[in-house]
């Protein structure tokens, strides 16, 4: 599943094919798959070259572990972002669902390090005590997330709902100079261990209608209201540092950024 490229081994990215949703496969995913990788494109020099200078900005720590900082705003498209997975360093919420699905699409160039994504397929509702769990399938908590109208607030509530899901990826391996997708309504999470390190530039598109952020997780988890802690000057010294060490010791590679 890896894949080399010439010079910047960020520059190109190049596919890791996978199986994945049939989801990807509809026009308007796909355009939204183009349009992201021209915009992370272009933007993707100045970019590595801010990581390099320590110039992160503002950023915030995601309840499921990782950092992550703002880079530009793009009209009708969505909102680019640097999402850090430092090497030996989390700040996640204890007991946060990982398993998740966004109320919009993802299209992430791997920067540095490898990224990891689990993907899952919803089977059925999860009649608790009135049916069996499918083979296979994990009966699961539903969690939404209800929409907040401050920057960094999330408010997370329980349901009574469960659903069966089954994986249809586990653990799939995204090298420095790969991309990755996520489509609408996909329950995913990035099994990114503590020891590991990840950087990636995301587009995420802006929220699909009718599609809501949702969480599954075991029941008891309860709901909750919290703000997202700022990553500190030291965390950023380190994801640079880190970054910095990766990007310079990874393998050149060749490929094309073409995403279909």
């Amino acid at each position: 599943m890896t894949a080399r490229m010439d010079g910047d081994p960020a520059a190109t990215p190049v596919r890791v094919t996978v199986s994945t949703p049939a989801a990807k496969g509809e026009p308007t995913h796909l355009r939204f798959l183009e349009e992201a990788a021209a915009v992370t494109g272009d933007l993707l020099a100045g970019t590595m070259s801010a990581i390099r200078a320590g110039r992160l900005g503002h950023g915030l720590w995601h309840p499921t572990g990782f950092a992550t900082f703002e880079i530009a705003q793009v009209a009708s498209l969505g909102l680019v972002r640097v999402h850090f997975w430092p090497h030996g360093l989390r700040r996640g919420l204890p007991g946060h669902p990982s398993i998740h699905q966004h109320c919009f699409r993802l299209y992430s160039r791997v920067l540095a390090g490898e990224y990891r994504e689990s993907q899952y397929e919803v089977v059925g509702p999860g009649l608790r005590d009135t049916r069996e769990v499918p083979l296979g399938a994990r009966r699961m908590r539903v969690y939404e997330v209800r929409p907040t109208e401050v920057m960094g607030k999330d408010e997370l509530h329980e349901t009574s709902e469960y659903l069966d899901v089954v994986p249809t990826l586990r653990a799939a391996r995204f090298p420095a100079g790969t991309w990755h997708e996520v489509p609408v309504r996909t329950f995913h999470a990035t099994p990114i261990a503590r020891n590991r390190f990840c950087v990636t530039l995301a587009l995420l598109s802006l929220p699909v209608p009718g599609a809501a952020d949702v969480l599954l997780g075991q029941p008891g988890g309860g709901s909750s209201v919290g703000m997202r802690r700022v990553v500190s000057d030291g965390e950023k010294e380190l994801m640079c540092r880190q970054f910095i060490a990766a990007a310079d010791v990874a393998a050149p590679a060749h490929g094309s950024p073409d995403p279909r």
